[in-house]
């Protein structure tokens, strides 16, 4: 069906879209938006993000702190009060999120855009010829999924080794016909060479490459690869080191800062004195010229689509910002209409998103022909997006056993439930998000069977995450279980959900962990912050239990005084900001906000009864603005309820200031079962 926007508003595109959801003979499955459709841009969901926070107002430009979109044409669930329309971007139209309306995101139907710009690299009606025939063209071939790439870029998983080599296995069990004698998957990281772009762009302009995941940081216009290179070369260090020297020369300097201010800042970073030469050389135009140069050689530009033709048919940029299609200029539409580009479809993110989520999530299932645009429904987040024609599909490079786009339409708990057993673990993991998220009835406990006894960890994963949305005694026991699992993506993972539950029996399994002597160093990582949801005095006994089991260490007595002072730096930093700054009202109501804030991130679950005790009178507006809204991101916790119901009275009680009663609503709407 062909719709025409004749009007340029959102609310009418999302109208329309809706009424032909509802047709009851031809109901669409999803959509795409072709050309220059009005961009909406929201505020007051940021929960609803993967990472992505910034304040609301003061500063910060509403064009900044609003996210880019398009969840507002597909999720019909969510209602929208519209602010205003962007001034100076006519495109931009502003909305925020209804407080009264389902605070969860699941897209009805799945969107994609095709959006090529006009930004000095050809018309963009001459981008969009070229790439719908070469669509066309792509629907005519035989292509399964069968040459794949992934690549592990700067800060990528944390740079663990573990991790990388747990997420070869999982896409070995994602894509099981790869594991013939060809190379099915290639598997790149950036510590390979110095600067691995050239490298890594011969691979993706290579024809017959089906998929590539690649994970690095990112911006607008960079795909953000290399860091520092690592080597055993004393010269290579060296001259990173003064690479380093000379950039934050350079920038203490643009800041106002002596330049014995800057030395001191930067030999307290790097760790020893270095020679007075290097900063006066900072300002040498051959100097800043060759460092200029290098730090262009770590990364990909969009300029470098002039030359650089990548051929990979779908790409997934597991990056902040690449998919940023309300810009002029982004790397998610350079890898669609560059010209010599062989790319169909991008899956980017609009703003900053969470750089060691799963995304590789629901890959097997691309590769057992589901339509790319299935990734915006599955993926839950206002910033991730399909970019080409959502339509796309693969050839099924395997039977699974029956037509999957079809039956994702389709929401009969009695198939799904089949499907758990199917022989395809990407089958397995669909069906758990089918039981959990799409049918009705209550599988809880046919998911944590699943996760005891399933020996794939993905599939593990994918059933403790789907039981995230029960929050009930199935979740608890298997996080428990799961802070042994054999799969580091896995044992991450209820480190995480166990901080975010904080409850009292995770705390004696947690503190085991904490005491073993090697964990892969993203759990390690994470045990900190949530150790820090627990209040010191159980964190200490616990230590104090627990540690003396593990007798095998060599240095018992600096190891043990080592962990107690990782836990006592953990725990008292969020107790202490408490107590001492956002009680005291010797401080600024602003300052005594920001110190609230941390709770959206690191939820100290042992503060709910200061918080709400605090909230049980009309004070300060903004500050009882700012605890509400920080408890609405306390869903999986144990205190849930009780949040809800002070969140609920609040809402209902006269006294309160009207912008008070309608965060708690918000609150209110985001907790309640």
């Amino acid at each position: 069906i062909l719709v025409i926007d004749r009007w340029g508003v959102p609310d009418s595109i999302r109208a329309e879209l809706m009424g032909l959801y509802n047709d009851k003979e031809f109901p669409i499955e999803g959509c795409v938006f072709i050309g220059d459709i009005p961009i909406a841009k929201v505020r007051d969901a940021q929960f609803m993000t993967s990472a992505f926070k910034m304040e609301q107002g003061g500063r910060h430009a509403m064009a900044d702190y609003c996210v880019s979109t398009d969840r507002f044409y597909d999720s019909f669930d969510l209602q929208w009060t519209f602010l205003q329309q962007d001034t100076a971007r006519s495109e931009y139209f502003y909305y925020s999120l209804d407080t009264d309306c389902p605070q969860v995101l699941r897209p009805t139907i799945y969107s994609a855009r095709i959006m090529p710009r006009t930004n000095g690299s050809g018309d963009k009606y001459e981008k969009l010829r070229r790439y719908l025939q070469r669509v066309n063209e792509a629907d005519a071939v035989n292509n399964p999924m069968d040459h794949v790439l992934s690549f592990g870029g700067h800060g990528n998983l944390s740079n663990s080794w573990t991790a990388r080599m747990d997420e070869k296995i999982e896409m070995r069990d994602q894509l099981p016909w790869t594991k013939g004698q060809w190379n099915g998957i290639l598997f790149m990281d950036f510590r390979e060479e110095d600067f691995i772009k050239d490298a890594l762009i011969q691979e993706l302009q290579k024809p017959g490459l089906d998929y590539a995941i690649l994970h690095h940081h990112g911006s607008e216009e960079k795909q953000l690869l290399s860091g520092t290179p690592v080597s055993a070369s004393f010269e290579t260090n060296l001259m990173s080191v003064r690479d380093y020297v000379h950039t934050q020369t350079r920038k203490y300097a643009q800041s106002g800062k002596t330049m014995a201010e800057a030395r001191k800042s930067i030999e307290h970073y790097i760790g020893f004195p270095f020679p007075e030469e290097w900063m006066k050389e900072a300002f040498d135009e051959a100097v800043i010229a060759a460092d200029e140069a290098r730090a262009y050689a770590e990364d990909i530009h969009v300029d470098e689509f002039s030359y650089y033709h990548p051929q990979v048919r779908m790409v997934n940029l597991d990056a902040c910002y690449n998919g940023s299609f309300h810009m002029d200029r982004s790397i998610q539409e350079s890898y669609l209409f560059s010209e010599g580009s062989g790319t169909l479809i991008v899956l980017a993110n609009s703003v900053n998103s969470v750089q060691d989520g799963w995304i590789n999530r629901y890959s097997g299932m691309a590769g057992l022909g589901m339509r790319v645009g299935y990734f915006a429904v599955m993926n839950n987040n206002l910033e991730s997006h399909v970019f080409g024609d959502p339509t796309f599909s693969f050839t099924p490079a395997a039977d699974c056993g029956f037509d999957v786009n079809r039956e994702m339409t389709d929401y009969d708990a009695g198939f799904w439930k089949k499907q758990l057993e199917n022989e395809y673990p990407a089958v397995q993991i669909l069906a758990a998000y089918m039981l959990a998220e799409r049918c009705q009835g209550n599988h809880s406990d046919l998911l944590a069977a699943k996760f005891r006894n399933s020996q794939y960890g993905i599939v593990r994963l994918a059933a403790l995450m789907e039981l995230a949305n029960y929050n009930d005694d199935n979740f608890v026991e298997c996080i428990r279980l799961g802070l042994d699992d054999g799969m580091e993506i896995t044992q991450r993972f209820a480190v995480l959900y166990a901080g975010d539950r904080g409850d009292e029996s995770l705390l004696k399994p947690l503190m085991s962990l904490f005491c073993e002597s090697h964990v892969p160093e993203r759990v390690a990582y994470d045990l900190g912050s949530t150790l820090s949801a627990y209040d010191s005095v159980s964190v200490f006994t616990a230590f104090n239990e627990e540690f003396p089991k593990h007798s095998y260490y060599l240095n018992q007595d600096s190891i043990r005084n080592l962990k107690m002072r990782i836990l006592d730096r953990n725990t008292s930093l969020v107790a202490d900001g408490f107590d001492d700054e956002v009680l005291n009202p010797a401080y600024s109501e602003k300052y005594r906000i920001n110190n609230v804030k941390p709770l959206r991130n690191y939820p100290a679950h042992f503060l709910v009864p200061r918080i709400l005790d605090y909230l049980s009178e009309p004070k300060e507006v903004q500050l009882q603005c700012a605890m509400l809204e920080a408890l609405g991101w306390f869903e999986l916790a144990y205190m849930a309820p009780v949040i809800a119901e002070k969140a609920q009275q609040i809402m209902n009680d006269d006294r309160f200031d009207e912008s008070i009663r309608k965060e708690a609503r918000r609150t209110y709407n985001r907790l309640k079962k």
